[in-house]
C-alpha cells in the first residue's frame, strides 16, 4: 500500500485533558481558556478540552472555551456511562470521545470483561448521538489488545457508523513497525474509516509513532504540547508538526506560534522545557563544536533540521566552551567591533576552553569579553 496518506493529519490536541493528567498539573479557567486560543491560533484541528464527569468547574470552563467559537472542533472526553454523556452535552461540545478499555489486562483491572464492550457499545453510541453530532470511540489499550478482539472492535464500531474510532497506544508499546503491520490490515478491511492514533512515549517512541500511524493510514493524531501527559506523556505537538513540516512538506500550521505556546505551556504546568528538547529547548539551535559553529556562520541550517525562525526562535546561535573553534570566537568579536591578531586569538580561545573546563558549563558572553581585554591589555 502507499506509505503516505494523501491528506495531511487532523491533530487533536489533548492538553487540556490527558496533559493536566500528569501528577501535579492543575490549570486554571484563565489559563484554560488563553491555552485553547492559542491552540486554536496554531491551527490545530481539533481540541479535547477536558472530562465533564469531573465536576462543574471543568464544565463551565469548558462553556467558557465553546462560548469563544473557535476554529478548533471543541470534543469532551468521556467513558462509556450515560451520566457522564448527560454532564457532556451541558457544555456545548460539538463532538465527544468514548473510551471502552479494549484489553483483558484493563478490563479485569476495571472488572469488566468482553461481553461488556458488545453489550454496552451500540447502547452508549446511540445514547451519545442524541445530543452530539460528533461521536468517536476509543479502543483503550489497543498495544495490548488480542488482535482478533481488536479487530472485532472496530468492526463493531465501524458498523454503528461512529464518526471516528481511537486507537489508544495507552502505554506506548507500539513501534513504527508493528503499527505499519497493523494500518495494512485495518486499511484492507476498511479503507475509509477515519482512525485517530493516541500515543504515549514510555518508550520514546510517540512521535515516530504518530507519523508512522499517519503515513500508514491514520487520518487523526492526538498529541499535547511538550508531550505533557501521564508518566512519559504523550507524541508532542511541537514535533509532529515539524516532522510533518520538514520531513513530508506538510504545511497546514502556523509554526510560528510554537515556541511560546510550548513555554506558556511549561510555565502553567510548572514543567520545564530540557535544554535539549527537539524543536523548543534552549540549546537545539546551538552549536560549541568548531566546525559546526564556523558552518552555521555562514548558513544556519548546514548542522541543523531547520531555521529557528520557523518557530518563533533565533535562526541559529553559537555558543563557547571546551569545543569552541576560532572562527566563532573571532566572529562574536567581530560583531562587537573588537580587532585582535592571530597570536592573541589563540591566547583567548585556550582561556575560553580553560573557563568552560573548569565551571563545566559554556562561557558567557561577558566572560569572553573580560578575558579579551586581559589578553590584550597584556600584550600577547
Amino acid at each position: 500500500m502507499n506509505t503516505f496518506s494523501i491528506q495531511p493529519p487532523r491533530l487533536i490536541d489533548s492538553t487540556l485533558r490527558d496533559g493536566e493528567q500528569s501528577p501535579g498539573v492543575a490549570f486554571t479557567k484563565k489559563e484554560k481558556i488563553a491555552l485553547a486560543r492559542m491552540l486554536d491560533s496554531v491551527g490545530v484541528d481539533e481540541i479535547e478540552v477536558g472530562t465533564p464527569a469531573m465536576g462543574e468547574d471543568v464544565c463551565e470552563t469548558i462553556r467558557n472555551i465553546v462560548k469563544l467559537r473557535l476554529n478548533s472542533r471543541i470534543c469532551v472526553w468521556s467513558r462509556a456511562l450515560e451520566e457522564d454523556i448527560d454532564k457532556g452535552a451541558l457544555t456545548g461540545a460539538e463532538a465527544i470521545h468514548i473510551a471502552f478499555p479494549v484489553s483483558f489486562r484493563q478490563l479485569e483491572a476495571m472488572g469488566k470483561d468482553w461481553a461488556w464492550v458488545e453489550q454496552r457499545l451500540s447502547h452508549i453510541v446511540n445514547y451519545a448521538r442524541k445530543y452530539f453530532q460528533y461521536v468517536s470511540v476509543g479502543a483503550q489499550d489497543a498495544s495490548r489488545c488480542d488482535l482478533e478482539q481488536l479487530f472485532r472492535f472496530i468492526d463493531m464500531a465501524d458498523n454503528l457508523n461512529v464518526s471516528r474510532i481511537r486507537l489508544a497506544d495507552t502505554v506506548g508499546l507500539f513501534t513504527p513497525l508493528s503499527l505499519m503491520g497493523l494500518f495494512e490490515q485495518i486499511r484492507r478491511i476498511y479503507p475509509n474509516l477515519p482512525i485517530d492514533f493516541h500515543g504515549h512515549n514510555d518508550l520514546g517512541m510517540a512521535t515516530a509513532n504518530a507519523l508512522t500511524a499517519w503515513q500508514c493510514g491514520a487520518t487523526d493524531l492526538s498529541v499535547t504540547v511538550n508531550g505533557l501527559g501521564e508518566r512519559a506523556g504523550n507524541a508532542a505537538l511541537e514535533e509532529v508538526v515539524m516532522a510533518l513540516s520538514q520531513v513530508v512538506k506538510v504545511n497546514k500550521y502556523e509554526t510560528t506560534g510554537l515556541f511560546s505556546l510550548c513555554n506558556y505551556v511549561a510555565s502553567i504546568s510548572r514543567r520545564p522545557i530540557h535544554d535539549s528538547k527537539p524543536i523548543t529547548g534552549n540549546l537545539v539551535f546551538s552549536h560549541e563544536s568548531g566546525v559546526h559553529a564556523r558552518c552555521t556562520i555562514k548558513d544556519p541550517v548546514s548542522f541543523q533540521a531547520f531555521d529557528g525562525k520557523l518557530v518563533g526562535r533565533e535562526s541559529s546561535s553559537n555558543v563557547f566552551g571546551k569545543h569552541s573553534g576560532k572562527a566563532s570566537v573571532k566572529n562574536f568579536l567581530q560583531e562587537r567591533n573588537l580587532k585582535i591578531s592571530e597570536s592573541q586569538l589563540n591566547v583567548l580561545l585556550t582561556q575560553i576552553k580553560a573557563i568552560a573546563q573548569e565551571n563545566k558549563r559554556c562561557v558567557v558572553p561577558s566572560e569572553i569579553v573580560k578575558a579579551y581585554q586581559s589578553v590584550v591589555c597584556a600584550g600577547f
